[in-house]
């Protein structure tokens, strides 16, 4: 094999991968169950076809610039990555940077074990026998370090793809003459266009904290090379498999705005009894799924603090002080699900939304975009090639 195909080959694995780890973080507790496509986008009516668009162009630019940055910085955890974008005022944001991400982490994870408890109640099991099953599997997937959480996010990423596919194509051929209605008349259902633009704006602003996981997990990437495949790949993944569930969940609209969990809904009503198995499945690995990547990132954040060498021997075990930050996490958020996956949908993440687009969004597209021509320059003056 050529130097050229080795390169190419490096650079499509690790852009591909970290692709699919993104993919499997946002396929999370609001994306699987279609709350977060009914609350910001579906809920607008017809205009919805084209919200996620404009929701994942951002999104994807604001990733690729932090992946970027993350890499020419060798920061690999939140705190070193926000430090590397705001020097040199990290002591102002720094502080900043950790209340946002208690709240992604609040709202991540609390999404994570709230829905999944909720699905396993419709398999007979109590909401709380459910809440402790799904931190049980939390804290084993995460006491491990990153290998073993690129690995699950991927089997996820694939899995979900195929299958959610399958339910979408299902789902809009079934609601195909009201979404033709829908559109053929500009039917909407609530606030104007303006509104509904600044809907998919607050939706890229609240899932640009998933890039606090993505960091944690971006040793891999070498190269602007690797940051510019993760860019297409996960732009082409993430967008059209928010758009197809939003535009299936359009096929049930306005009734479908109701639902707690509105693709489940809509998987119950096609009246296949496979289906109903399969998206099931779909749904609890998709829950899981944010939880595994949000969880490592608290993981991956506090782990080196000199607190565990100080507090004993036993915490040399990278794998018990892994297991013990994940287990204070989950046992927090665990606490804080019992109000119910809608509530934290809506109020926590339009509010991480509204305050992520200031503090994070626009500043990995602006302040991230002109670092990152800077130290092009400087490389290209070196003879240094990517």
């Amino acid at each position: 094999m050529s130097d050229n195909k080795a390169a190419a080959k490096t650079t499509l694995s690790a852009g591909f991968i970290i692709a699919m780890a993104w993919f499997a973080t946002h396929c999370g507790a609001g994306f699987a169950t279609g709350n977060q496509e009914v609350n910001y986008f579906v809920k607008f009516g017809w205009v919805a076809i084209f919200l996620p668009i404009i929701s994942m162009v951002l999104l994807a630019w604001g990733h690729r610039n932090a992946l970027v940055i993350a890499k020419d910085n060798n920061a690999h955890d939140y705190k070193s990555y926000t430090n590397a974008l705001f020097h040199p005022y990290e002591k102002i944001m720094g502080p900043v940077m950790e209340i946002l991400f208690l709240a992604f982490l609040g709202t991540g994870v609390c999404t994570s074990i709230a829905g999944a408890a909720s699905l396993l109640e419709t398999w007979g099991i109590s909401y709380g026998l459910g809440l402790v099953i799904v931190g049980a599997i939390l804290l084993l997937l995460t006491a491990f370090g990153s290998s073993l959480v690129i690995k699950v996010l991927n089997f996820k990423a694939y899995f979900i793809i195929a299958s959610l596919a399958l339910v979408t194509i299902l789902g809009i051929k079934a609601g195909f003459p009201n979404i033709s209605h829908l559109v053929g008349t500009k039917a909407s259902f609530g606030p104007g266009f303006g509104a509904a633009l600044w809907s998919a704006i607050i939706y890229a602003g609240f899932q640009s904290v998933t890039i606090f996981a993505l960091v944690s997990l971006s040793e891999s990437i070498k190269t602007t090379k690797e940051c510019n495949t993760f860019f297409g790949v996960g732009l082409l993944v993430n967008g059209l498999m928010l758009l197809a569930v939003v535009i299936m969940l359009l096929g049930y609209a306005p009734e479908i705005l109701k639902e707690t969990l509105p693709v489940y809904s809509v998987s119950m009503g096609l009246g296949l009894p496979w289906l109903k198995i399969l998206y099931s499945l779909v749904l609890f690995i998709a829950l899981l799924g944010t939880g595994i990547s949000v969880v490592f990132a608290a993981v991956a954040r506090f782990e080196k603090l000199d607190f565990w060498e100080r507090a004993s021997d036993a915490f040399k075990d990278m794998r018990l002080r892994r297991g013990t930050i994940s287990l204070i996490t989950i046992v927090i958020c665990t606490c804080i699900s019992v109000v119910g996956l809608t509530n934290i949908v809506v109020k926590g993440y339009g509010t991480l939304g509204y305050c992520a687009i200031f503090l994070l969004l626009i500043p990995e597209i602006v302040i991230g975009g002109i670092k990152i021509k800077k130290t092009a320059e400087l490389r290209q003056q070196q003879g240094i090639e990517e």
